[in-house]
């Protein structure tokens, strides 16, 4: 029987980010944060004087250039331009004094517009926000399909994993269709079920199709890997503050293993109600039901500390009360 597999050519529109920081999509932005902080406190040990040893609601300050940000520079480098503050009545005012010190030495030093004065430190705490700019998936997601139907697959590959990989699953579908049929790559049916499989959990009902064919191709010790790898990537981003994986989640739990898994899926449903997300609380009361009463106050006890943990990243802000 011969089958046809067609892309979708469908506008998705949703959230995503690009930065100025060199290389940022391939690079570890907690890694970079980190380095941050590291080149702040060498910095300050330039002028003598060690940041850790600051009295409490001790806040650092640096005029970073984001485009400057190589591995290199966070290895070696120094700020220009840096402020402080210490034993100041609370957090919030620590920073602004800090902000304010980096200030004048950027009018000191006639930085000008070569950097900006961002708090990178409060205590022990590294709160420096990348410059993450906003950028339209929309286009993002027309410009694959252009390169696609211009059999540029290597731009088409490239551009709908990003996609993909920000929880499109239009995207997550049509990169499984690349790698299925092996355009621009070799075939891969591994990396194809993988991707299938993440856009039918994100609601692409002709993914199912593609999955058949795909789980004809591999073994059954390589669906049981990437079942669980799928699980684990979905969970890693919600312990990362995603709440767009927690209906993924909760569909995993009830379609992967051989019989459902309704404690897990409750638990993620719970918290996709808490953040409500549509459709989810009839699901949860749905699924609730199936659930032993002598599991249900644990299970609820486990979704409340991943909404918390959830809701404290989210709701991290910087001194300008920007979302980090």
């Amino acid at each position: 029987m011969k089958i046809f597999i067609f892309l979708f050519f469908i506008i998705f529109l949703s959230k995503s980010l690009y930065s100025e920081i060199p290389n940022l999509e391939n690079r570890n932005k907690s890694k970079i944060r980190e380095n941050i902080a590291n080149t702040y406190i060498r910095s300050m040990n330039k002028w003598d004087i060690p940041f850790n040893d600051l009295l409490e609601n001790r806040s650092g300050s640096a005029c970073i250039n984001w485009k400057e940000l190589t591995p290199d520079f966070l290895e070696k480098g120094i700020f220009d331009a840096l402020g402080y503050s210490q034993n100041i009545p609370n957090k919030k005012a620590s920073q602004i004094a800090a902000i304010s010190g980096c200030k004048k030495m950027k009018n000191y030093y006639k930085l000008e517009d070569t950097c900006e004065c961002k708090v990178i430190l409060t205590n022990d705490e590294t709160i420096v926000k990348l410059p993450i700019k906003k950028f339209n998936e929309n286009e993002e997601f027309k410009k694959a399909v252009e390169y696609y139907k211009k059999k540029d697959f290597k731009n088409s590959y490239n551009k709908f994993l990003l996609l993909s990989e920000k929880g499109n699953g239009k995207a997550q579908y049509n990169l499984a269709i690349i790698i299925y049929k092996g355009q621009g790559f070799t075939q891969n049916y591994k990396k194809a079920y993988y991707w299938a499989l993440m856009s039918k959990l994100n609601g692409q009902k002709k993914s199912e199709k593609l999955i058949k064919n795909n789980l004809l191709k591999i073994n059954k010790d390589e669906v049981i890997e990437i079942n669980e790898k799928v699980k684990e990537d979905l969970e890693t981003y919600a312990n990362s503050g995603n709440i767009d994986v927690l209906v993924p989640l909760a569909k995993w739990h009830l379609l992967i293993p051989d019989k459902p898994d309704y404690d897990n899926s409750y638990k993620w449903l719970s918290v996709a109600s808490a953040f409500n997300i549509p459709n989810t609380k009839k699901a949860r009361d749905k699924i609730s039901k199936k659930i032993k009463k002598t599991n249900l106050s644990e299970i609820q006890d486990e979704a409340n500390k991943v909404y918390e943990t959830i809701l404290t990243i989210n709701n991290r802000t910087d001194i300008n009360g920007e979302k980090e």
